[in-house]
């Protein structure tokens, strides 16, 4: 500081000797610096001034006689220096170390901590004490080697703290990314659970589908089945009525031929003493007809019945195996119309209620084929014969 720079304010004057008027009623020790504080203001450790900040006052100089030497009041000019670098005399860069903005220190500065025994030039005497009156307008920190040296230090704390929240952010990312691939995985799982159930539930369900539907067929052809037995039953029934009315009605017919021959014979005085002459049909022994369906038709819509023209392929053997007619060697179908007697009466009744595409095997006693006769020497006489036929066609 120099005094080319001092000028009194006139409007701060009666204050400034006030305090110098009270600071000079003191005993001063010339070697030691007085700091007073006339108006304290607390402020934080990162606002008080230290070496190296700017620091901007306003002040007021004084001599120990009350003559002021120098004031930035008087300039309205505030006064801007960097503490503790020698800009200014050394009881200013001790004195005001730790100072707040608004805050006012009265400083009595000895001469070695001022201008010496030098002075400054006609305004400062050489070994001069000098008394200030400061008012600090604005404390600047500059940062300096341990501020550096701290902001390093925060700077490279932030760094590991940020770091580690990077670290731990990543951490639970990757942990929630996890959790959510193994929820993606349980819920997968899940689902493929679910729709592999529901497979098995549908296959489930198709199988008993199928077996229902397959008892039901069964059921349907077992029912069939009895339906045709019960029809070749009833046909074999009538078949036999009906034959065994034919016999009767013949053995009736031969019994009157007989009665009427006798009754002439009688008249002509013939006379054959307890001789009576019956005609039978045949001494073969009676036996069933045996009615096997080898093949059923998926589809049946027409039923064999008596009058129907039969379209027919057949085998017949005696039941000892040996063939006696074939029409498939022949390769010529056999064609008749049942139940009209053109065939004989095995096959007028096991043919009955026959399918278009149905195969059957007859097993036919003599007395529903050829009888006692036989057919020459191709069918002996009382043979029983197997027939395996196959319906092609029905006309009505």
């Amino acid at each position: 500081m120099k005094c080319s720079e001092c000028i009194c304010s006139v409007s701060n004057l009666s204050f400034l000797l006030l305090i110098l008027a009270g600071s000079s009623a003191k005993s001063l020790d010339k070697s030691d610096l007085q700091v007073d504080i006339t108006r304290a203001i607390n402020c934080a450790n990162s606002r008080q001034a230290r070496e190296g900040d700017k620091v901007t006052v306003h002040y007021g100089g004084f001599l120990q006689d009350g003559k002021k030497f120098d004031s930035s009041f008087d300039r309205a000019q505030p006064f801007t220096f960097t503490l503790g670098v020698g800009q200014v005399i050394p009881g200013w860069d001790k004195g005001l170390l730790g100072v707040c903005k608004g805050e006012e220190r009265h400083l009595v500065v000895p001469s070695a901590l001022a201008y010496g025994d030098r002075g400054a030039g006609d305004v400062i005497p050489p070994g001069a004490t000098l008394l200030f009156d400061i008012v600090i307008v604005d404390v600047e920190r500059v940062e300096n080697e341990e501020d550096r040296r701290k902001k390093a230090e925060e700077q490279r704390a932030k760094e590991e703290r940020e770091r580690k929240a990077e670290m731990q952010r990543r951490e639970e990312e990757q942990r929630r990314r996890e959790e959510e691939e193994k929820k993606r995985e349980e819920e997968q799982r899940a689902r493929e659970e679910e729709q592999k159930r529901r497979e098995e539930e549908q296959r489930r369900r198709e199988e008993e589908l199928e077996r229902r539907k397959a008892e039901e067929e069964e059921r349907k052809k077992e029912l069939e089945r009895r339906r045709q037995q019960e029809e070749r039953k009833k046909l074999a029934t009538s078949t036999r009525r009906r034959q065994e009315e034919r016999r009767r009605g013949e053995v009736a017919s031969v019994q009157e031929g007989t009665r009427r021959k006798e009754e002439e014979e009688e008249d002509e005085d013939y006379y054959y003493d307890d001789e009576y002459y019956y005609d039978y049909p045949s001494l073969c022994p009676p036996g069933e007809l045996d009615m096997q369906v080898t093949y059923s038709p998926p589809r049946c819509r027409k039923l064999a019945k008596s009058g129907d023209q039969l379209t027919m392929h057949y085998t017949g053997k005696l039941s000892g195996g040996q063939k006696f007619d074939s029409s498939r060697d022949r390769n010529k179908p056999f064609q008749f119309t049942l139940g009209v007697g053109q065939v004989i009466a095995g096959w007028d009744s096991g043919l009955e209620g026959m399918c278009v595409g149905e195969r059957r095997t007859l097993v036919i006693p003599p007395d529903l084929a050829y009888g006692e006769q036989g057919v020459g020497a191709v069918i002996p006489s009382c043979s029983t014969l197997v027939f395996d036929v196959e319906l092609l066609d029905i006309e009505n």
